[in-house]
């Protein structure tokens, strides 16, 4: 295990080194002088080159990328500060979302996906399935404004945006979390229904009702533990970007976290902490995917990583 281990870390350089040339290729072909663009039309030509010598701009494009590869990014503009100071602060009130939307989501996914599975072809099945496929017709930020203007505006039972610090923030925190839940379970649903219903077609799970054994026990003992590779490779796999959070939902909701810091940043041109994130998600997501496998030995001791 502990040379797949190194042999795919080893692998993970060039796939983030090459994330990171790319997006460092664009912001040079898209935008050929950023300070210009940061500074404006107007401003005065010794102000651009003080911009430029601050972003880092003055020096060759193999020193600027080589300093973007050891983690050396420039001040970001926008902020006037470290663009990891800038990131760090901001991390939290995504987490603060992200982590409680992300496991009420994959709880209730399940569970439903079980109920559903175990009674296909039935009319409770078909209602799940259609809300199903109806949620994904429905567009994110449509179903933020609807749920806003209900929950918020009309009823009053939360918030309907803005940010609050320490236990406070449970108040502002609550129905961006409600929209994230809602907005996932359509697609996370089918998902392990399919996957789920995969499974109940096996033949062990016929050998065990010949046996006797319960639905119950079916469901919960033999086809969730044989369903948990696909179950890991979905929920690993979505954990770095619980990191940066979701862009529309923090800019509908105010919420001063990284989603909004990347979308922000991106109006402004502020290039060093667009590419900090873009470097950052690249580098947690292969990551992820190290872990996914190594957790695949876990769940099922039938495979092995050589």
């Amino acid at each position: 295990m502990w040379a797949y281990i190194i042999r795919r870390t080893l692998l993970m350089i060039p796939t983030v080194l090459g994330v990171l040339l790319l997006t460092f290729t664009l912001f040079s072909v898209v935008s050929k002088d950023p300070a210009r663009a940061f500074a404006g039309r107007q401003a005065s030509e010794e102000s651009v080159r003080a911009i430029r010598a601050k972003m880092g701009l003055d020096r060759s494009k193999f020193a600027q990328f080589t300093d973007l590869a050891t983690f050396h990014f420039p001040q970001s503009m926008r902020y006037e500060r470290p663009v990891w100071s800038v990131i760090i602060e901001r991390a939290p009130v995504s987490l603060a979302i992200q982590i409680p939307a992300f496991f009420i989501s994959i709880g209730l996914q399940l569970g439903i996906a079980l109920l559903a599975a175990s009674r296909r072809g039935t009319k409770l099945d078909l209602s799940i399935t259609g809300l199903c496929v109806a949620s994904l017709a429905v567009p994110s930020l449509a179903a933020y404004i609807m749920l806003q203007w209900l929950l918020g505006a009309k009823l009053r039972l939360f918030p309907v945006a803005g940010w609050d610090t320490g236990f406070y923030a449970v108040q502002y925190a609550a129905l961006p979390i409600l929209c994230l839940v809602l907005l996932s379970l359509g697609g996370g649903i089918r998902f392990f229904r399919t996957v789920i219903l995969e499974e109940i077609n096996q033949d062990y799970v016929r050998t065990a009702r010949s046996r006797g054994v319960s639905q119950r026990d079916i469901l919960l003992v033999h086809v969730l533990r044989n369903v948990m590779i696909p179950v890991v490779t979905n929920t690993v796999t979505t954990l770095p970007l619980l990191i940066f959070g979701a862009l529309i939902l923090e800019r509908q909701f105010q919420i001063p976290g990284l989603g909004g810091l990347l979308t922000e940043s991106i109006f402004a041109q502020d290039r060093s902490v667009v590419m900090a994130v873009t470097y950052l998600t690249a580098l947690l997501y292969c990551f992820a995917l190290l872990v996914s496998d190594i957790l695949y030995t876990l769940v099922d001791p039938r495979v092995s990583l050589k």
